[in-house]
């Protein structure tokens, strides 16, 4: 079994690494391995997961040089960065789920061993 890429992680604990054509074609080459061909719905699916996750790697960038609490003049509240990636990330998962990518949207692998499985056995 292959391991998941290694430089999408180091895109959330090191934003200025983003790389938008190896995101692409990491989430590409999950999807055609999952799910077959690309659709034209996957190819939206997946400029959009694109487009959320620049906006959530500038937004982490803007968070990690200036913290998540901005102060406004009436008071201490999140700052629009820290509400724009937690958006952001709400998004990029209904995305990733969309196109089967996270654990809810993927068909559950079964090992067990069926009654079925030990009539073939025994005959």
């Amino acid at each position: 079994m292959r391991t998941a890429p290694r430089q999408i992680i180091e895109f959330m604990r090191n934003p200025s690494k983003w790389d938008e054509k190896v995101f692409e074609t990491s989430i590409r080459n999950e999807v055609e391995n999952n799910t077959g061909n690309i659709t034209a719905s996957d190819e939206l699916l997946i400029g959009s997961l694109v487009m959320t996750i620049e906006t959530l790697v500038q937004a982490n960038l803007q968070v990690q040089e200036s913290g998540p609490i901005y102060h406004y003049n009436s008071g201490d509240a999140p700052s629009p960065w820290y509400k724009i990636r937690t958006e952001s990330l709400d998004k990029a998962i209904k995305i990733l789920a969309e196109l089967a990518l996270v654990a809810r949207g993927r068909p559950k692998k079964s090992n067990k061993v069926s009654d079925v499985d030990e009539l073939f056995a025994s005959a």
